[in-house]
């Protein structure tokens, strides 16, 4: 089951650092702040975190310590049923069209954290139907979090109008998310799902809010980041790694989407981490 629940306590700040594996928290106990791709919340009991595979993500105590649910988990378990499609396209555009995190008032909080208990329960136990329940209540937060107003301050939420060809963007924006490192091109994916280039081109950029290109680069930048900030590749082998064949070609887009060059946001985590002779661990030890 590629899904696993902790009551985890935090005795230490947590450097950045990102996961292969999608992330649901919510704080019990403890007070601090939390950064996720460069954007700081503070954090306190009853503040839930989504993350998606790529997003950096840091933590500052500033109680001695903090207690948290944590809930890790495949991304594919969103797109087990076709029912679910609604709710795991939007999840997937978490941190630019829905929030990272929420800050949940006291009877939502009780709420999620009966949940979040009840998929800690199913987890330790080897009881029938396991891996359908705690799928059912991941789910049920989820469904929670989507209804939940957003923060004091945050921009209105999108809303996103759906045509006739909704579902099979969906369906290829599912597959972006599993295969971005993968070569991949407008005219391969409609080949591929059978459908016409400029068609296709059209219903994603109705659904996902832009250009099949930047969306895709969006997401390959993402990882880019990711590693830059917590790994000693070399931005030529990262560039490889999320799916680019050309240096330049992958600068550019990095600079498209964060406003400077991999080196020189390389260089701002170093400097912040310690100074530029601060060790940073190997792709290996970062996932």
């Amino acid at each position: 089951m590629p899904i696993f629940v902790v009551l985890s306590q935090l005795r230490h700040h947590y450097p950045l650092h990102y996961h292969n594996f999608a992330e649901l928290s919510l704080v019990i106990e403890g007070s601090g702040t939390e950064i996720v791709n460069g954007k700081p919340h503070r954090f306190r009991k009853g503040t839930v975190t989504f993350l998606l595979p790529h997003h950096i993500h840091e933590v500052r105590l500033t109680s001695p310590n903090a207690m948290k649910y944590n809930c890790m988990f495949d991304l594919n378990l969103l797109f087990l049923s076709p029912s679910d499609r609604e709710l795991a396209n939007a999840l997937l555009r978490t941190g630019s069209d829905y929030p990272s995190h929420y800050d949940l008032d006291e009877e939502q909080n009780a709420y999620l954290s009966s949940l979040f208990e009840a998929m800690r329960q199913e987890y330790e136990h080897e009881r029938f139907g396991k891996d359908s329940a705690l799928r059912s209540k991941l789910l049920e937060a989820f469904v929670f979090l989507l209804r939940t107003p957003w923060p004091q301050g945050a921009s209105e939420r999108q809303a996103v109008k759906y045509e006739s060809g909704g579902s099979i963007a969906e369906r290829i924006l599912q597959y972006l998310h599993m295969h971005y490192q993968e070569e991949i091109t407008l005219g391969g994916l409609a080949k591929q799902f059978n459908i016409n280039a400029s068609y296709l081109s059209r219903i994603f950029k109705q659904m996902a809010g832009r250009t099949f290109t930047d969306y895709l680069h969006s997401l390959r930048v993402g990882r880019a980041a990711s590693l830059l900030a917590t790994t000693s590749m070399s931005v030529t082998e990262i560039a490889i790694d999320v799916g680019f064949d050309q240096t330049r070609t992958f600068t550019r887009a990095f600079k498209d989407v964060k406003g400077t060059t991999p080196k020189q946001y390389r260089a701002l985590f170093r400097n912040a981490a310690g100074g530029e002779d601060a060790p940073l661990p190997s792709a290996a030890e970062s996932h």
